[in-house]
């Protein structure tokens, strides 16, 4: 199961909060190295802010095994407060129609070509769904260079914001790395690759539309 949740929701989903935050700080603190503000095991930072839209992929025990978070680029843009070198195609990384993609963790239960496949289809699929829902024009994210066929294969509709630029890195890569901005157009053509992806082409769509969870306004998706 997957819920949607904004930041504002925050304390009404404290322990769903605390275990993504906990999961991120595991991830990408612990596991890759990023130096990221923290505390008692948590990686919260500046975006994590009431208007932040929480894509959390729940297995049957409740655990955390894939999310995402989205933030409108009007006040809070990684790409336009540390990396607007990225953009060199004259676009501005700032509209209220492009939201920002950050902290992407996939985490199938099995290690297999067809799950990992599924997994980061079932919670793109159910992002995207939510940004045509919500009048979305582009999602935005940076991604390290070498990814670039991944997200090609993905969806082809990947547009590259600009060339391929140096970043200081954690233990994984040491001196640092290559890194990159990209957007997808929000439209059911992008929907329809991503879940074509991962197998799921014939699926019913997984945003259960209003439904509340703890609170009115949070979202399920199945």
């Amino acid at each position: 199961m997957i819920i949607v949740l904004k930041g504002s929701e925050r304390s009404h989903n404290v322990a769903l909060f605390e275990q993504h935050f906990r999961l991120r700080h595991e991830i990408f603190v612990r596991g890759r190295g990023w130096s990221l503000p923290c505390a008692n095991g948590l990686e919260i930072d500046q975006y994590d802010d009431a208007d932040a839209v929480y894509f959390l992929d729940l297995n049957e025990e409740g655990r955390i095994q894939g999310s995402i978070r989205i933030t409108p680029t009007v006040k809070s843009s990684l790409i336009a407060d540390y990396f607007p070198h990225l953009i060199e195609n004259g676009e501005s990384p700032r509209s209220p129609t492009i939201y920002e993609c950050t902290r992407y963790i996939v985490l199938p239960p099995r290690k297999s070509r067809d799950d990992n496949r599924l997994a980061k289809s079932r919670i793109i699929a159910a992002m995207l769904e939510w940004s045509l829902d919500h009048g979305l024009t582009f999602l935005q994210t940076v991604i390290d260079s070498v990814a670039l066929p991944t997200y090609l294969d993905l969806t082809p509709l990947t547009i590259p914001l600009g060339l391929s630029h140096p970043y200081g890195g954690g233990r994984e890569t040491p001196g640092g790395g290559e890194c990159m901005a990209i957007r997808w157009p929000i439209c059911e053509r992008v929907l329809a690759d991503i879940r074509s992806y991962g197998g799921l082409a014939d699926a019913a769509p997984l945003l259960a539309h209003a439904q509340p969870l703890h609170h009115a306004g949070s979202e399920l998706v199945h």
